[in-house]
C-alpha cells in the first residue's frame, strides 16, 4: 500500500496539469496572427450598392408585365416574405391544459 501511495505521489509531482498554469497548446500559431496595427483589409469594405438596394432598383425599373413574370418564377413563400417581411418569431401562446392521471396496478 505504501508503495502504491508513493507511486501515485511521484506521478502527481511529474504530471501536474491541474497544479501548474495551463500551457497553451496554440502558442505556435502566434507567429501567424495579425500583429497590432497590421490589418488584412486596410481600406475596409468596398463601398457600393448593397444587394438589397440593387434588387430594389432593378425591380423598380422593370415594367409591370416583366415583374409579374419574374415573381411567378419565384417561390410563393419567398415572394410573400419579400413583400411582407419575415413572420414574427416572438409569439406568445397562453391557455389552459387539463390532464388525467391513470394508475395501472402491477
Amino acid at each position: 500500500m505504501k508503495k502504491l501511495l508513493k507511486l501515485m505521489e511521484n506521478e502527481e509531482n511529474t504530471n501536474k496539469p491541474h497544479n501548474e498554469p495551463h500551457k497553451r497548446r496554440y502558442d505556435w500559431l502566434k507567429q501567424y496572427q495579425f500583429q497590432a496595427g497590421n490589418n488584412a483589409n486596410p481600406t475596409g469594405r468596398p463601398r457600393g450598392k448593397s444587394l438589397k438596394t440593387f434588387a430594389k432598383e432593378m425591380l423598380e425599373k422593370m415594367p409591370d408585365e416583366e415583374k409579374a413574370r419574374y415573381l411567378k418564377e419565384l417561390d410563393p413563400d419567398f415572394t410573400w416574405r419579400m413583400a411582407e417581411g419575415q413572420p414574427q418569431t416572438n409569439v406568445e401562446v397562453s391557455g389552459e391544459m387539463t390532464s388525467k392521471v391513470i394508475r395501472l396496478n402491477e
